[in-house]
């Protein structure tokens, strides 16, 4: 059980890290590119990197707190 929340807690810092660098990455190839629509390539990333966080932050509270019933 023990082995299962650390795997939980370091997947959840994992996603909010990978969250973190799409977003970056899709608004500096945005801002430098600029071919596409600014405003649909930051609805998306937005989506997918709120996604992502609240996967991650989950998954942080789930392996970082033990369950007693």
């Amino acid at each position: 059980m023990k082995n299962i929340q650390i795997f939980l807690r370091e997947f959840g810092k994992v996603l909010i890290n990978l969250g973190n660098i799409i977003f970056a990455s899709l608004v500096l190839g945005s801002i430098i590119k600029g071919d596409y629509d600014r405003l649909t390539v930051l609805s998306v990333s937005g989506c997918v990197v709120a996604l992502l966080i609240t996967a991650g932050l989950i998954l942080l509270v789930i392996g970082g707190e033990e369950w007693k019933q």
